[in-house]
């Protein structure tokens, strides 16, 4: 879980690394190293999955699966970092969250699916 997270109301917050990118995306390529190991083909290796993308951990007031309504600025300098530096570190998989951004729901969401991982992150 490499969500930031900024409302102590939001159930999941002891899961993640806190508010800070930076921290959350130093965090997120230990992570993917730990588990992943130097090659996915050991057999202490096992398949890291960088969840929730994206900005789950934004949700309005802290609820869990709430929507979230945030700019594309926020997006990338805030939430992103984090599932980026997961990526950059050789992620095997992604799970989309579960919230809706921007009134489009996170597993269908083109702009982050699509054009930011696909695209932009070669993913």
């Amino acid at each position: 879980m490499v969500d930031i997270a900024r409302d102590s109301r939001w159930g999941r917050i002891a899961e993640g690394s806190g508010e800070d990118p930076f921290l959350g995306a130093a965090f997120a390529r230990a992570r993917v190293r730990g588990f992943q190991g130097a090659s996915l083909k050991e057999p202490t290796s096992v398949v890291a999955c960088a969840k929730h993308y994206a900005a789950y951990g934004a949700a309005e007031a802290g609820r869990d699966y709430n929507t979230v309504d945030i700019s594309v600025k926020t997006l990338r300098e805030v939430y992103l970092p984090p599932f980026k530096a997961a990526v950059d570190a050789g992620v095997g998989t992604l799970m989309s969250a579960f919230n809706d951004l921007n009134g489009t729901p996170a597993s269908a969401n083109r702009f982050t699916l699509t054009e930011v991982l696909r695209n932009e992150w070669g993913f």
